[in-house]
């Protein structure tokens, strides 16, 4: 699985930009990192390391991903 992104631009303030990098070979599953517009460049505001990630639609339906289902799927894609 490549990364995942949620970009936003809010009522005051620059744009941002949360970036999930699933880790399957290092010792966290997934790396979360913000960002913010500053001059035409996106800066980065901050980073947290995670043990896995969920996303939950309208519907309420949660889909969690954890690392051994991030290694699976960027292994599947190479074949």
């Amino acid at each position: 699985m490549d990364e995942l992104a949620l970009q936003w631009t809010p009522v005051h303030g620059p744009m941002r930009k949360l970036v999930f990098e699933p880790q399957p070979e290092g010792e966290y599953a997934w790396i979360r990192t913000e960002f913010e517009l500053c001059e035409s460049q996106w800066r980065e505001v901050g980073i947290e390391y995670l043990e896995e990630v969920s996303f939950v639609s309208g519907d309420e339906e949660e889909t969690t991903l954890r690392h051994a289902q991030a290694h699976l799927e960027s292994g599947d894609a190479d074949e």
